[in-house]
């Protein structure tokens, strides 16, 4: 039973302090996660999304803290109700994501490896047995040092990890597990199964229907349904309720890190156009309506100086912005706050390979960004 107890307890604790730390690189990508569960569709807690980003923090915060607590030893018995407390709580949250096709990642370990709903419900039952045997056998678990040390090195790693968390924040994630990380193709990245000779994901739509005469409904999918006119031929009680049509993953195959990437310039599809040139700006404004003066006029100042030296240049966004004289490039407003974290955001491409990328607190002068497309 010790040693049970000792290799469940490194692989938990572990496994919270990567699964914390791949989050807290990137917080304002975990609190995005968040406010995907709290939107009315999932868990309808509105009341919750203006502070995605401060509960984002505190959770992943809490999943390094409680790793480090049981690899130290640190308060064990309360470490082992805590962690089964919050595995709980995940287990819960994958569960509503697998069962009721609501969110199709868990965010679980952030942009570094993204799971399907029943696969990161599994993960989570495997866990609370391995913290159920930590909790029955927590006596069996011996501090690492002594309780100044260990609470020394417990400060030290969430003062660290808090650090991170700022970095993310105010300028960019320290690693970029995204698509549009520094010296990623985007073309690469966007090519489908097909072109790349991979099978593709297949998915399958399923339709409710409810029958107007007894107000049964049932299930079913695209296949059933076009194979047997009784649902849908004339004078047939059956009607589709389109609120209620979702699509179902049958065969998880290869699918583009990059899917909607597409740039509406005026009405022009210039995706391909800046895609193949061999130098480019980027100015990238995921939240439009919060652009104010200061930004705005950096904005314009990056836009001149890209024109004064001939780059070509595109101000993304999902909205036009107020007091901008230059034109603005529509993209979906997802693919926006992928592309950056801040708003706005710089990126340099060639030939479409990322080169640089920039936060609005470290925008670069002209001169370093023609260095960086060299």
């Amino acid at each position: 039973m010790r040693i049970l107890v000792q290799i469940c307890r490194l692989l938990v604790g572990v496994l919270f302090i990567i699964s914390g730390f791949v989050k807290i690189i990137d917080p304002i990508g975990m609190g995005y996660k968040l406010e995907e569960y709290f939107s009315p569709s999932v868990l309808n807690l509105a009341g919750l999304m203006e502070f995605h980003l401060p509960i984002a923090v505190l959770i992943t915060l809490l999943e390094i803290g409680l790793g480090l607590m049981l690899l130290l030893g640190i308060t064990r018995k309360f470490t082992a109700w805590a962690l089964l407390a919050v595995i709980a709580f995940f287990t819960f949250l994958t569960f509503y994501s697998a069962y009721f096709n609501k969110v199709t990642d868990c965010g679980c370990f952030g942009d570094a490896l993204t799971l399907d709903p029943w696969t990161s419900f599994i993960k989570d039952v495997v866990l609370t047995i391995l913290i159920l045997i930590i909790l029955f056998g927590h006596r069996f678990i011996q501090p690492l040092f002594k309780p100044k040390t260990n609470y020394l090195l417990l400060a030290i790693g969430l003062i660290l990890s808090s650090y991170v968390a700022y970095l993310g924040i105010e300028h960019s994630p320290i690693i970029d597990f995204r698509a549009y990380a520094v010296g990623k193709d985007l073309k690469e990245e966007m090519k489908s199964a097909e072109e790349l000779g991979k099978k593709p994901s297949v998915y399958e739509t399923v339709f409710t229907l409810k029958n107007k005469e007894n107000g049964k409904t049932v299930q079913i999918n695209d296949t059933e349904y076009v194979t047997n006119d009784k649902w849908y031929k004339d004078g047939t009680p059956w009607e589709i309720l389109p609120e209620l049509t979702k699509s179902r993953l049958v065969y998880k195959g290869y699918e583009p890190a990059i899917k909607d990437f597409s740039l509406d310039c005026l009405g022009v599809d210039k995706t391909d156009y800046y895609l193949n040139q061999p130098k480019v700006i980027f100015i990238i404004v995921p939240f439009a309506h919060e652009i104010a003066t200061k930004k705005r006029l950096a904005i314009e100042r990056i836009a001149h100086e890209a024109h004064v030296h001939d780059i070509p240049f595109a101000i993304l966004s999902n909205n036009p912005i107020e007091k901008i004289t230059q034109p603005v490039c529509l993209v979906d407003q997802i693919v926006l706050k992928t592309m950056t974290r801040s708003n706005p955001g710089i990126m340099t491409l060639s030939n479409g390979v990322v080169k640089s990328k920039y936060h609005f607190n470290d925008l670069p002068s002209i001169e370093q960004l023609l260095s960086d497309l060299l």
